[in-house]
């Protein structure tokens, strides 16, 4: 029976490890991402009374506990419930947008001139180490959908204002059939950033 306990117990600490690192994992983005307040506030109330319930266990564990007395048995089962709550917590405050999925900010969906194309900017896990930023291209008439690459340097971006309406970049045509100019406006934080888009071959070019 006691063996049994010890069983249990030790696949116990095994869940609300993985609680632990997933819910940092998760919250970090897999470290591309600091941890933000609410996170903070979880991490201190549930991690890490968690991992001292985790180091207990393993502690008591390798003393050969429980004993044979009825107190250390009940004692074992109020450490496995608290584990198994503050795993149950753990996971479901797993934030896993930025990295198991993309976290994409948008501004307001614009036309080209020529009535073509519906366009906005995408950035993707911004205030992340692996941020960056693509176009969005989409052909009015046959409702084919593009995402073209931008060498945006997004990762400079420290703060980004949002409104109702948002216009971030601009597209201007060319002498030439699917190519526009990109540039950004006075409303993003990295203006007069400016590329030559070829729709053709998906291709953004960076303009000098």
């Amino acid at each position: 029976m006691l063996q049994l306990i010890r069983v249990i117990w030790a696949l116990v600490i095994l869940v609300n490890l993985s609680a632990v690192m997933w819910f940092i994992l998760g919250t970090t983005a897999n470290f591309q991402r600091g941890i933000d307040l609410v996170s903070t506030v979880v991490l201190v109330y549930f991690g890490i009374p968690s991992i001292l319930l985790i180091i207990l266990s393993i502690i008591l564990l390798f003393k050969r506990w429980p004993s044979s007395s009825s107190w250390s048995i009940i004692g074992v089962f109020i450490i496995i419930i608290c584990m198994l709550s503050l795993s149950s917590i753990l996971f479901k405050n797993v934030n896993t947008s930025g990295w198991l999925t993309e976290n994409i900010t948008t501004d307001t969906l614009q036309t080209t001139a020529d009535g073509q194309y519906e366009y906005q900017l995408e950035l993707i896990n911004l205030f992340q180490k692996n941020s960056y930023a693509r176009l969005y291209l989409k052909n009015v008439s046959t409702g084919e959908e593009i995402r073209i690459p931008l060498e945006i340097p997004v990762t400079n971006i420290r703060g980004l204002s949002e409104g109702k309406v948002n216009y971030w970049i601009a597209l201007e045509a060319t002498s030439k059939r699917d190519v526009f100019i990109l540039y950004t406006t006075s409303k993003f934080p990295l203006p007069n950033e400016k590329y030559e888009i070829d729709v053709k071959i998906g291709k953004a070019m960076k303009v000098q």
